[in-house]
């Protein structure tokens, strides 16, 4: 009877093991991993107006036309046309433009008047060279640039350097592309900012 016992007080606990295990398994919550990590931020701000700060950045730029990607993908397209396909998107600074939003037209929503503009900007080319070695660098490309004039009348460029915010991944292959982001970026807005 003690021998009968044993056993079935061992099998309630491994069948009480056993649907614990799996309806943690089947009806578990993610848990998200948290971590944090350091941005290095860049103003640039200068008396150049807006107008003619946003016209000298968009003069350098491309146009990324996603239609045009998904249809040489779509059939099939050798990987050397696909990638002078991108090229041939590239404007002065290597950059193409991905989105522009006008957050001064956003403003007169509230009554209010402002010129702001965040830019997308960035090229498929480049994000390749890191998401190679690193798929997660995908999540900051393309970049962000963002134009406001502010309350003290002069114009500010803004962005986080690329370095710092792909700099997370702890990966010398991203490290060095993004390094080289950090001097187009520097490039792009030093030529905006000529006279």
């Amino acid at each position: 009877m003690e021998m009968t016992f044993a056993r079935f007080t061992a099998l309630c606990v491994t069948l009480v093991l056993a649907t614990a295990t799996s309806a943690r398994s089947d009806d578990a919550t993610p848990v998200p991993k948290t971590s944090v990590s350091s941005t290095t931020h860049v103003d640039v701000s200068t008396a150049k107006p807006f107008d003619a700060v946003t016209a000298a950045i968009e003069k350098q730029l491309g146009k990324f036309d996603p239609e045009r990607m998904a249809g040489a993908f779509k059939t099939g397209m050798d990987a050397s046309h696909i990638e002078a396909m991108i090229h041939a998107m590239e404007g002065s600074s290597g950059f193409m433009l991905f989105a522009v939003r006008d957050h001064g037209q956003l403003l007169s929503l509230a009554g209010k008047q402002g010129s702001a503009r965040q830019y997308e900007v960035g090229n498929p080319l480049i994000a390749l060279q890191m998401t190679q070695v690193e798929v997660r660098a995908g999540e900051y490309a393309p970049l962000r640039i963002y134009v406001y004039a502010g309350e003290d009348d002069l114009t500010h460029i803004d962005y986080d350097l690329p370095s710092s915010v792909f700099g997370r991944f702890h990966s010398a292959g991203v490290d060095k592309v993004a390094k080289g982001l950090d001097e187009k970026l520097e490039a792009l807005i030093a030529n905006a900012l000529k006279d």
